[in-house]
């Protein structure tokens, strides 16, 4: 009886070094774990290729940081604004029946207009730098959403998947904000006052 020898190893291509060297941005895919919150679903298939998946997540960490953004300034504003312009003598910003200005509410026409300017100005900065990172050359880490630098030092999977998470619920968050007001033609602050005031407060009323 004969015990059959291991079959050889097989041969190393002769670019061996420089598959290994690919970075692992350059052959991403859905469900391979590389980008935070990825859960495996894309039903539609859009993002079937490195480059889609890459411009979906860049799109996707963009609208999330905007809505996490929008998430904490719609209340606040509703909460705030009237007090503050009261304070230093301004006109409110918000509607007369203290709904902030939005496409649905209507009154976006009547917020000054070097705000619009910084607001495109701050816009088109942030959106060069990311234009540089995505097609310039990235870090071997690189991810959508990363802009070149790390103020506090913290960046991390864990992170990255806490922000990606916390923009989804912003995401679903802001549009419920906007429906709630347009449908019910009142603050979010006062129609779901439970979550913007105390709760002594939003029970006595």
């Amino acid at each position: 009886m004969t015990v059959d020898a291991a079959p050889p190893p097989p041969e190393k291509p002769d670019n061996f070094e420089e598959v290994e060297r690919v970075p692992a941005h350059m052959t991403v895919r859905v469900g391979d774990g590389y980008l935070a919150g990825d859960s495996g679903f894309d039903p539609l298939l859009l993002a079937d290729s490195p480059k889609k998946l890459m411009w979906y997540r860049e799109a996707e960490i963009k609208h999330a940081r905007l809505a996490m953004l929008a998430a904490v300034g719609w209340p606040l504003s509703e909460l705030f604004d009237g007090p503050l312009a009261s304070a230093f003598g301004l006109p409110s910003a918000l509607l007369p029946d203290g709904r902030v200005p939005s496409q649905l509410n209507g009154g976006l026409d009547t917020v000054n207009s070097f705000y619009w300017y910084g607001i495109v100005a701050a816009a088109i900065f942030i959106e060069s730098k990311s234009l540089d990172m995505m097609f310039g050359k990235k870090p071997d880490d690189f991810s959508p959403g990363m802009l070149g630098y790390d103020v506090l030092g913290q960046d991390s999977p864990g992170l990255r998947k806490a922000e990606i998470t916390n923009g989804r619920i912003a995401m679903v968050a802001i549009v419920v904000f906007a429906f709630e007001e347009a449908i019910f033609k009142a603050p979010v602050v006062k129609e779901t006052s439970i979550f913007f005031k105390p709760i002594w407060e939003s029970l006595g009323n």
